[in-house]
């Protein structure tokens, strides 16, 4: 198969791409800057994974990458839409030009990568579309909701994928990762500026998810799973919509079916101490 995969600089990206290649796949892999493609090169050598620039923010990138693809191959057999970026801070610490960015890289990119690569999967009337995710699609936690909007908006916009691309013969599946070890709570942490001022109103709520966190931080999961199920769901002609996976994960989604609303508020209450 022919493979695009976004955001392959480390993570669930460097570990897809490798894994995707050591199963037989041809894999562009996509840098948000080529000078940083130093670990994906090491990771791949002797492998057939080919970085690229492609920073998802620019459309015109989305562009050359695609077209050198069909160019090379002539066919698009997988985009696995990977890259994204989290925020960490109470609502009303927010600035809007935070939340506007997060939106474009966690949405309107992805958004923007598969429709320029959906005319050539629906021509051949095959293909897959994998959406990386979050459980924070699932379930909103205080602290990470504008996080969560943007995984929300991603996990209904791929679910409406999903019914229209059906009739052409593309797949769209969506992989929900719950903590795992990866850069998104290192290097790649982000919080909102203003929470870093110190005190205020959400002080103590601040200092309460911070230790939640650290935590939650020996806890965490081999992103290695997460890079083997995408490379199992390119080969599945049947894949289901949604494949949550990760420390504690299912015991979530079976307290959130199970309690009422009011019920599960106890319990993220008491959990997190507010």
């Amino acid at each position: 198969m022919i493979v695009l995969c976004t955001g392959c600089r480390s993570g669930f990206g460097l570990l897809i791409a490798v894994a995707a290649a050591r199963a037989g796949h041809t894999v562009y892999a996509g840098l948000r800057d080529l000078e940083t493609r130093e670990d994906l090169d090491r990771a791949t050598k002797g492998l057939d994974v080919r970085p690229v620039q492609l920073d998802v923010l620019d459309r015109l990138q989305h562009e050359e990458v695609v077209e050198r693809i069909l160019g090379e191959h002539g066919r698009l057999d997988a985009l696995i839409n990977n890259a994204g970026i989290a925020l960490g801070g109470f609502q009303e610490q927010i600035e809007e030009d935070e939340l506007r960015r997060l939106f474009d890289v966690n949405v309107f990119s992805p958004w923007a990568l598969t429709k320029r690569c959906l005319p050539t999967m629906r021509e051949q009337r095959a293909g897959i579309v994998i959406n990386v995710s979050s459980m924070a699609g699932r379930q909103a936690m205080p602290g990470l909701g504008a996080y969560a909007g943007s995984k929300f908006a991603l996990e209904g916009m791929t679910e409406a994928l999903r019914h229209e691309l059906r009739p052409f013969g593309v797949r769209v599946v969506l992989v929900e990762p719950g903590p795992y070890k990866t850069d998104i709570f290192g290097r790649n942490r982000r919080t909102a500026r203003e929470s870093h001022e110190g005190g205020g109103p959400y002080a103590r709520m601040q200092a309460r998810m911070e230790k939640l966190v650290e935590k939650m931080e020996a806890r965490m999961g081999d992103p290695q799973e997460v890079a083997d199920l995408v490379v199992e769901l390119l080969q599945d002609p049947s894949p289901r919509l949604r494949y949550p996976l990760g420390p504690g994960v299912q015991a979530r989604l079976w307290a959130r079916r199970l309690l009422p609303f009011q019920g599960y508020e106890k319990v993220i209450e008491r959990v997190v101490g507010f």
